[in-house]
This record gives C-alpha cells, sequence and structure tokens, in this order.
C-alpha cells in the first residue's frame, strides 16, 4: 500500500474507534478490507485512550475471524505476530496484545481450536508466564472471554486449575479480572475446582476499583465489588 493511502486508512480507523460506540464500530470496521486495517488496529493498542484500546481490541476480533474466514493461514500469521510480540525478545510492552489475540480466538472456532492452550500458557507459572502485570490482565480477562463462547476448550486446557494462583496477584486489576473470568468459566469448566474457587472469592478483601472494559457484547463501566457479588451469585 502506498504510504499516502495507509496513512489516510489509518486515520479513518482512528477516528472511527475515536468517535463511534463500540457496536457500530464492529459493523463499520469490515467496511474496509481486512488484510490492510489489521496494522492500524494493532497501533491503535497503545491508544492513550482506554476506551478506544478495548474498541480496537474487539475490532481485531471480527477482522481476524474474517480474514480466518478467506484464508486460515493468513490469519494464522497474525495470531504468530501476538505471540511474537509477547515474547520477551521482540522487546515490546504487550499493551493489548494478550486481548487482542483472545477476542481474535473468540471470533474464530478454528483458531480457537489451535491457540487457546497457548493463551492459557501466559498465564501459567510454570508455562510460558508473563511477569508483567498488565499483560497478565489481558490474558485473564482474555480467558474469561473466551469462557463466554468455547467453554468446552476451556475444560479441556485445564484453564481453571492453571490461572487459579492469579487470584493472589499484587495487581488489583489481575485480581479483578480473575474475579469476572471465573464467574465467566461458571460451574460447569470449574467443575471440582468450584468450592476452592468460592473460597477464594468470600476471602477476597474490599477493593474501591472502577474499571472500564469489553464484556463480550460492549464497553462496560462496574467495580471490583460490583463483579466479586456478581461472580459469587453466578457460582452460588
Amino acid at each position: 500500500m502506498p504510504k499516502a493511502a495507509h496513512s489516510l486508512l489509518k486515520r479513518e480507523v482512528l477516528k472511527l474507534l475515536e468517535t463511534e460506540d463500540l457496536p457500530t464500530v464492529k459493523e463499520k470496521i469490515l467496511s474496509f478490507p481486512p488484510r490492510k486495517v489489521i496494522n492500524p488496529l494493532i497501533g491503535a493498542l497503545c491508544h492513550r485512550e482506554e476506551a478506544v484500546r478495548w474498541k480496537a481490541v474487539a475490532a481485531i476480533g471480527v477482522v481476524v475471524a474474517r480474514i480466518a474466514a478467506e484464508d486460515l493461514e493468513r490469519a494464522r500469521v497474525v495470531i504468530r505476530r501476538f505471540m511474537w510480540m509477547l515474547n520477551e525478545e521482540s522487546g515490546g510492552m504487550a499493551w493489548g496484545v494478550p486481548e487482542a489475540m483472545a477476542e481474535s480466538l473468540a471470533n474464530s472456532r478454528a483458531l480457537a481450536e489451535e491457540y487457546t492452550s497457548i493463551l492459557i500458557s501466559y498465564g501459567w507459572e510454570e508455562g510460558n508466564f508473563l511477569e508483567y502485570p498488565p499483560a497478565q490482565r489481558g490474558v485473564v480477562w482474555g480467558v474469561g472471554r473466551l469462557a463466554q463462547v468455547f467453554p468446552d476448550l476451556l475444560k479441556k486446557f485445564r484453564a481453571p486449575e492453571y490461572l487459579l494462583p492469579l487470584s493472589s496477584s499484587e495487581d488489583p486489576f489481575v485480581r479483578a479480572f480473575w474475579v469476572w473470568s471465573y464467574g465467566q468459566m461458571g460451574k460447569e469448566v470449574l467443575g471440582e475446582l468450584l468450592p476452592e474457587v468460592r473460597r477464594r472469592l468470600q476471602e477476597m478483601p474490599p477493593l474501591e476499583l472502577s474499571l472500564l472494559f469489553y464484556d463480550g457484547t460492549d464497553l462496560r463501566k462496574t467495580s471490583f465489588q460490583e463483579i466479586l457479588t456478581e461472580t459469587l451469585l453466578r457460582l452460588s
């Protein structure tokens, strides 16, 4: 793509992310050529506004799914790019990358079957554990997002077991997304771990924390205490 055309596309994508609500973004982003729009969307993961970053995550999901439907190998290339960005050797900060990877899997069963185990491994201390707390937040959120659409894969790859230690993370946002994620898993996925998860939830100390995140449908403003109450009710 010529440099001028690329710059124009980038500006159009940013304007869409900055001015439209999330459902509109997910609808309109597919009017752009998927293979060309993916780079501006990945770039928007570093945007200064949290809402724009989350909209970029959601948009990446539908775009990668469109690419996968047309050419699965090209979609794999995008996922492998995310994996490289999460590699220490890449030198990147991985802002929003676990979320983007997870949302891509959530929108494509074929990709999810191949890469869900890798996403889970980023939250497992004996796996490809990501030390950086913001990256851990993305992994835990991503597992919760996948629980909404492919709970069987989380059960198959033992996500509840591997991410259990993150309930005691020193990062409050990791703990908050852990609570949300395990609530999305539900009783069936948690299985025999349900009593232990309930115990950890009941022993969670109060936390004054506000959150904005993509809940699989739209952007959601909530609090740690609200998420904790919802999860306890869901798992009761």
